[in-house]
């Protein structure tokens, strides 16, 4: 058993399943620092547009399924 594949595996199950969770938090750390495009809307808004959810939703699918890859690899 190799101990980077393996941890690879981890990490990759880790990080895609956090994506799934909280796609929301995912966007706004990406985010963070930046002014936002516009200025109007309501005040204290900060929704997440749709397609940025499923964005990241879809890259921890991808990132949870190259994990378990890994991991069957490890085994």
């Amino acid at each position: 058993m190799d101990f980077r594949t393996l941890l690879a595996a981890v990490l990759g199950v880790g990080l895609g399943l956090f994506f799934l969770a909280a796609p929301e938090t995912v966007v706004r750390m990406h985010a963070a620092g930046r002014r936002p495009p516009g200025r109007g809307g309501e005040y204290g808004d900060d929704a997440v547009a749709g397609k940025w959810r499923r964005l990241v939703q879809v890259v921890g699918v991808a990132l949870v399924a190259v994990g378990l890859y890994f991991g069957t690899g490890a085994f």
